[in-house]
């Protein structure tokens, strides 16, 4: 990943930037106690290393908390640790209530659509909250 925005970053020369990072994941988080029980640290960890490596210490996330896992017990786990993360420029939306194809694991393609707009809108709130609007 941060291979990969280093090279866009360089390709687009001065006018480039990163604006903020959507991060959808944790479903394999939801397989053993274990990996649950160290989701939030490990989260924040993440968030602190890519500001850091990208050397913008104040880079946006939105996260995603699940709406579906391995282990029903689990996922309320990992979901927990994704909506109690309180970090600065830090967000969250809730995939739970959209509709789940029928493996009850990926969303469907209306809900990919919703989720988008709840991103957007996750996004736009960021911004007007620090009073600079960036679209």
């Amino acid at each position: 990943m941060l291979a990969r925005a280093v090279s866009a970053l360089e390709k687009a020369g001065s006018g480039g930037a990163i604006k903020g990072v959507l991060w959808y994941q944790g479903e394999s988080d939801t397989d053993m106690k274990s990996h649950a029980d160290v989701y939030k640290a490990k989260m924040k960890k993440l968030i602190f290393d890519v500001r850091s490596d990208l050397c913008q210490p104040a880079l946006p996330f939105i996260q995603v908390a699940l709406a579906s896992g391995l282990e029903e017990d689990l996922i309320d786990l990992v979901r927990e640790a994704q909506l109690s993360i309180n970090l600065p420029n830090v967000l969250c939306v809730d995939a739970k209530s959209l509709p789940l194809k029928p493996d009850n694991l990926h969303l469907t393609t209306d809900a990919q659509v919703m989720l988008g707009e709840m991103l957007a809108g996750a996004y736009v709130t960021l911004f007007l909250k620090q009073n600079q609007l960036i679209i």
